[in-house]
């Protein structure tokens, strides 16, 4: 079981007299998973108004102080769910997570303090503070004992929770009612909070989980970015802090997914599938899973609808399921034992094939398109046999199987025996060519009659690039290698065994524009080849620490791109000077393991930048740092040790810093203390 250092949160109210306890008496959770989620998701009953004056109520790292004012309890199915505040009160929330001082900061600064927001942010005695004045908040709780003061009767706040109601129902602030329904399926006797807040000019999220995620949060929310397209609001992550755990060791995963297997049937727009999945909890029982699977990929234009017909278990059972914000629940007939398999099948399908800008193809990308757990406890097999119509050519990564093409379609049958995440799968208007030489076949399906003529090119300089990797590295991970066009611009993504690039690489006279992005398509090449290394080969196990992913690969393509003919050591080292010039230049916004935290809502463009020069550049001058000082030969032992120590497994930063002290046999930990996880610049 996992290491839980507080098993409730009792709060002791020093005062004179005590009304209602909550959860002493309640009803029981309801055993159906569809009432347990609408327990909390559909509008309560109010019971009566009590009047309140000086009342606090700490809650984790959160107090909430109530002036004066009213609070009227929360009840539904016979529990005390919460209760709603309004009147004249504040909220202080302490950060004691030194690691994510600088994002907790920037995000304020950019999102609130440019405001003018009334939500301040301090320091006091090390830690960070934020504290704002509050108008009203709800409380929705779950195994958390408190009790309410005494007080006189008051006036019911019905216009003040109704209000509150309708805002935090859109979209985009998470799922109340699925997020009770797992906790008190799964961990019960330990507390879950979320407190809706109104603040005197900003509205917050504040949670704490003390059961499977064992975290706090705090968001500060904004208006829809296109409200007149969509009104579905937006967080903004302030503080992530760990309960009972740390940064630098993260958990085990609750949830493990450890094979695939896809039977797709494909029409022009939509799709049937099937999908027999082997998971096992972690080291937790679970009688309720939580996954990811979406129910519409394009909420403003209301595009691709998922929708879920039969979840059966290994003896063919239909088990109660509930699909909604893109998460699946499925209710178990049984607990599940920790670590043990278990296997589950997935019907369902939909209008869920969208094809980009009016184009002609489909892609189901790295998004859940299939149910799935969080990053974390993805490590699966992959069988997968999709059938399309004739003019959809199916593009898949893996070792073929079988590939048929007749005049009533296309079939494609692969497989996938290493554990990989982001599995992915395309079919459209596709042509296809291929060569195999020493046991490698390198596929590149051209989009619509589009670079035709660079095939043959793009399929030499994969090779080429694969063959250094394999004299840096070790041999390929992947018996084929797919090299996708799609008609955009500027990026590429490298699932497992597979390459998605954009158009210019098809054009050499479209270099010009790509080097916006990268410096020119050799180097983006070699950075999404080198992904089958760091991405599946050796994976990341959350966004903490997406530098073992970006980082590693952007440094090995500068090593590619040093061995490159026309290229060398001025490719190389104009790399490491542009990279310099831009992570120096947000150096200041936040540390590499959080850089996914940041987000600028009025400077998408800022934050896209900040957390680029953070993840994929200032890492990789760490990792180049540690080259010079180690030399050749030992940088190479770094790294084969990694690999051959984590083969398709996640590796840890803390990981990653043992293996540089022992191949280099010096002690790395001040370069990851001061340039990891903190602020400084690597040294040139």
């Amino acid at each position: 079981m996992r290491i839980l250092s507080v098993l409730r949160l009792a709060l002791s109210l020093c005062l004179a007299g005590l009304s209602t306890v909550v959860n002493a008496a309640d009803a029981p959770v309801p055993p159906d998973l569809s009432r347990r989620v609408a327990l909390y998701t559909a509008q309560p009953t109010l019971g009566e108004g009590l009047a309140v004056k000086n009342w606090e109520l700490p809650v984790g790292r959160m107090t909430f102080s109530m002036a004066s004012g009213t609070v009227v309890p929360l009840v539904s199915q016979g529990r005390t769910l919460g209760f709603h505040f309004k009147g004249k009160g504040s909220f202080r929330y302490r950060s004691e997570e030194p690691l994510e001082r600088s994002a907790f900061a920037s995000n304020h600064k950019h999102n609130l303090e440019k405001h003018a927001s009334k939500a301040i942010l301090s320091d006091a005695n090390g830690q960070q503070v934020l504290t704002e004045e509050i108008r009203s908040f709800t409380l929705w709780q779950a195994g958390l004992n408190f009790a309410f003061p005494a007080g006189n009767t008051a006036e019911v706040p019905r216009d003040s929770f109704a209000a509150d109601w309708a805002y935090f129902q859109r979209d985009g602030l998470g799922d109340r009612g699925q997020d009770f329904a797992v906790h008190l399926a799964n961990t019960p006797k330990v507390a879950l909070v979320r407190a809706e807040i109104t603040g005197v000019d900003s509205p917050f999220i504040y949670a704490m989980d003390q059961g499977g995620a064992q975290r706090e949060w705090l968001w500060a929310i904004a208006d829809p970015y296109r409200p007149a397209i969509y009104d579905g609001l937006r967080l903004i992550p302030l503080s992530e802090q760990p309960i009972g755990w740390t940064w630098k060791a993260p958990l085990a995963p609750l949830l493990n997914l450890t094979a695939v297997d896809i039977d797709m049937k494909a029409g022009k727009g939509g799709a049937d599938l099937k999908v027999t999945e082997t998971l096992a909890a972690g080291d937790e029982d679970l009688a309720v899973l939580s996954l990811n699977l979406y129910d519409l990929v394009d909420r403003a234009y209301k595009r691709g609808f998922y929708k879920v017909s039969r979840v059966l278990d290994a003896e063919g059972r239909s088990l109660a399921f509930h699909h909604r914000n893109n998460t699946l629940l499925v209710q178990l007939d049984h607990p599940q034992p920790a670590g043990q398999p278990f296997a589950l099948t997935f019907e369902y399908g939909g209008p869920i094939l969208l094809r980009p800008g009016g184009d002609n193809y489909w892609e189901l990308g790295v998004e859940p398109w299939f149910p799935q757990p969080e990053m974390d406890g993805q490590a699966y097999t992959v069988h997968a046999l999709v059938q399309t119509p004739k003019d959809d050519v199916p593009v898949a990564p893996g070792r073929t199987l079988r590939r048929i093409q007749s005049e009533t379609g296309n079939l494609l049958e692969v497989r996938i025996d290493k554990p990989v995440q982001f599995f992915s799968m395309f079919a459209g208007a596709y042509s296809l060519v291929e060569d195999t030489k020493d046991g490698l076949t390198i596929r590149v399906a051209t989009y619509g009659n589009k670079g035709g003529s660079m095939q043959k090119r793009l399929i030499d300089i994969a090779r080429q690039t694969i063959g250094f990797y394999e004299d840096l590295f070790e041999a390929f991970p992947f018996p084929e290698f797919d090299i996708i066009q799609v008609n955009s611009l500027g990026y590429g993504q490298a699932p497992p065994g597979m390459m998605i690039i954009t158009n210019e690489a098809f054009d050499a006279k479209m270099d010009t524009i790509s080097s916006f992005f990268t410096k020119g398509i050799n180097q983006r090449f070699a950075h999404e080849i080198a992904h089958q290394y760091w991405g599946h080969l050796v994976k990341m196990p959350s966004s903490e620490e997406q530098w073992i992913t970006e980082s590693f690969a952007n440094y090995a393509s500068a090593l590619a791109m040093r061995s490159m003919k026309n290229q060398g050591t001025s490719a190389y080292e104009g790399l490491l000077s542009r990279w310099r010039n831009q992570a120096s230049a947000y150096a200041g916004s936040g540390t590499i393991p959080f850089a996914n935290r940041l987000r600028w809502v009025d400077d998408p463009r800022g934050s896209f930048m900040a957390r680029t020069s953070l993840l994929y550049e200032k890492g990789a001058l760490i990792l180049a740092a540690m080259h010079k000082e180690m030399g050749d030969k030992a940088f190479a032992i770094f790294m084969k040790s990694i690999i051959a120590n984590f083969r398709w497994k996640t590796v840890t930063t803390a990981s990653v810093e043992q293996v540089a002290t022992m191949a280099g046999r010096k002690d790395f930990g001040p370069l990851f203390r001061d340039c990891y996880w903190g602020l400084q610049m690597p040294p040139h």
